[in-house]
């Protein structure tokens, strides 16, 4: 025979019998059957407590057995026997007992305590259950800190990220001023460039190119020109000095210049500023 304690889960009076839970037992089944004729037997009183409350309030220390059908309830216990005829088994229960008090992470179901004062004297419950609220209020005391270091380490990534994200932008804005600035600059020498070469009433492209060459344009405008490779008939040679071919084409197309210039084709550009830089 096994001993446990629970509570009435069912109770059907018009057929006498019905279900108790498991408190102490780790049973894969969690109801146990009685019958109204095994509690009638030591406790009558328990009889007309089942007749006239809800069952669902009453509890009951019992043994009972595995039969093929399932669990029974064949006796049950009061106190006195319990500790006297079962000393074993009241000091496991004890134990469990005295886990569940103590362990604070899991509420403390109704059976667990109803068991705890059938069990213990009043002084001894209220021994638990100040040592209980002690430990609740280190665990929440703990918990608190955890959450608070917890928050700390998200305000410190946010911090982190927004000062990563404010840096990027200052970044982001620095790059694009610099590039309205070059760019500015780089107009501003667009334009002297065609009001120096317009004066002179070029018609082709030839007669420029052949008068940058010659004055050394490159040189005097080094935001819009830079070192051109060029190509010709399989021969590559670097002009210290030359525009692009998009200024170029811009340039002939402001001055209204026809196309004849030399065979000879760009191959690579590499502006003055990005060898300064390097």
């Amino acid at each position: 025979m096994t001993i446990d304690f629970g509570r009435v889960q069912r109770y059907i009076g018009d057929r006498g019998f019905g279900f108790v839970s498991h408190t102490f037992a780790d049973m894969t089944e969690k109801e146990v059957f009685f019958h109204i004729k095994t509690i009638n037997r030591t406790h009558p009183k328990l009889v007309t407590a089942l007749d006239s409350t809800a069952s669902s309030t009453v509890y009951f220390w019992y043994e009972y057995r595995v039969t093929p059908k399932g669990q029974e309830v064949t006796a049950l216990l009061d106190i006195k026997q319990l500790r006297k005829h079962h000393p074993e088994e009241t000091a496991a229960f004890l134990d469990i007992i005295n886990t569940n008090w103590m362990n604070t992470d899991k509420p403390l179901c109704k059976s667990i305590t109803k068991a705890t004062i059938d069990l213990l004297s009043p002084d001894e419950v209220n021994q638990l259950s100040e040592h209980r609220s002690a430990l609740e209020a280190e665990c929440k005391k703990r918990k608190e800190e955890q959450q608070k270091i917890e928050l700390d380490r998200l305000l410190a990534i946010a911090e982190q990220q927004a000062a990563k994200e404010k840096s990027e932008f200052a970044m982001r804005q620095a790059i694009r001023d610099q590039e309205e600035y070059q760019k500015t600059i780089e107009d501003e020498e667009f334009s002297q460039l065609v009001a120096e070469i317009s004066e002179l009433k070029y018609t082709n492209s030839s007669q420029v190119s052949a008068y940058i060459v010659y004055n050394k344009l490159g040189f005097k405008y080094k935001n819009i020109s830079g070192v051109l490779e060029m190509e010709l008939e399989g021969r590559r040679w670097k002009f210290n000095g030359g525009f692009p071919t998009k200024i170029y084409r811009r340039l002939c197309e402001a001055l209204k210049l026809t196309n004849n210039g030399s065979q000879a084709t760009p191959v690579t550009f590499t502006p003055y500023k990005n060898i300064i830089n390097s």
